[in-house]
């Protein structure tokens, strides 16, 4: 909330609980294309973002992520997350900077 307070622009997901990659739909073709069409709506806004920050709470984050970081690195946009470390030591080289709250994200693009 802070981020938008301070009149930034903010894509966010708007699931909040992961979805199980053995989670029941109605057919396997719905299944891949709710995925895909996840996949490829947060590639759009890293696409569209100056920058990119990462809520890597207790220094986890999963494929998906993983996938997300590789995509902002390729398009050379600056990677803030919550914690430097990420649970794998190649990934954790894509991150520029960890930030520890809003505001010093805030002071930092400011």
């Amino acid at each position: 909330m802070a981020l938008k307070d301070a009149g930034i622009l903010v894509f966010e997901p708007d699931i909040y609980e992961s979805l199980a990659e053995d989670i029941e739909m109605e057919s396997a073709k719905m299944k891949h294309d709710v995925f895909t069409g996840l996949t490829l709506k947060h590639f759009d806004w890293i696409r569209k973002a100056d920058v990119c920050f990462v809520y890597n709470k207790d220094n986890y984050i999963g494929t998906s992520v993983t996938l997300e970081m590789g995509y902002a690195t390729a398009l050379g946009k600056p990677l803030f997350c919550l914690s430097s470390e990420t649970g794998d030591p190649c990934t954790n080289a894509l991150v520029d900077k960890a930030v520890t709250s809003a505001q010093e994200l805030i002071d930092l693009l400011m």
